[in-house]
């Protein structure tokens, strides 16, 4: 039996929150005032954002979907393959070493995963080739991180703090939500090896 995403309602400050396994989804409602007769304000809709660990989506952590070791098991391992394909990418590109020697403890990390999912009977979701992903929003984020990171040294490393950022939430909530004892000793393995990776570009931004 599986452990259900808890999922908590709470009002602040104008806010509803939801928040459930690691995923916070704020809805804030503005007051609404009636419009000067003098004059009209045209609302604009400001450039998005470049991505950040808070609002990158991890699918199967969402708060309205009930945790389940399967679905979590292939995100995880493909979230591993794209940080080690980043940073390959992005040690190529600007010849950092930290991004090599990342990269090559983020291949550590897959293979770690990889036999829970043997044990298991799961087929294993990743491609061989860099930078393509089954899922769909990890193909995207992907995208996104590396046409940040290929814009300048500074923004790599910024990317490397996103990536780890993530890696740590999606963990962390993992590892809250899972009963069964070998995934979550190796999560938990997963989660110190990405905190030691955050610090580690930290120091360099």
């Amino acid at each position: 039996m599986k452990k259900q995403a808890i999922i908590t309602t709470s009002i602040v400050a104008g806010a509803v929150v939801l928040a459930g396994a690691g995923v916070a989804i704020a809805l804030t409602t503005a007051p609404t005032e009636a419009p000067d007769a003098a004059s009209t304000t045209v609302a604009t809709t400001p450039a998005e954002a470049t991505p950040t660990a808070d609002t990158l989506a991890t699918p199967e952590h969402d708060a309205a979907t009930p945790y389940d070791t399967t679905t979590a098991l292939l995100f995880l391992i493909e979230e591993e393959k794209l940080a080690h394909d980043v940073y390959v990418t992005l040690g190529d590109q600007w010849g950092s070493n930290i991004f090599t020697n990342i990269a090559d403890s983020e291949t550590t990390h897959q293979e770690l995963v990889a036999p829970l999912l043997d044990a298991r009977g799961i087929a294993d979701p990743r491609s061989t080739e860099v930078g393509v992903f089954t899922d769909p929003d990890l193909q995207a984020l992907y995208d996104d991180l590396m046409a940040r990171g290929s814009t300048s040294l500074a923004e790599a490393i910024q990317v490397g703090i996103v990536i780890e950022e993530k890696d740590i939430t999606d963990l962390s909530a993992a590892i809250a939500a899972e009963d069964e004892a070998d995934v979550v000793s190796v999560l938990e393995r997963l989660l110190a090896g990405s905190e030691n990776h955050l610090r580690s570009f930290e120091r360099q931004a």
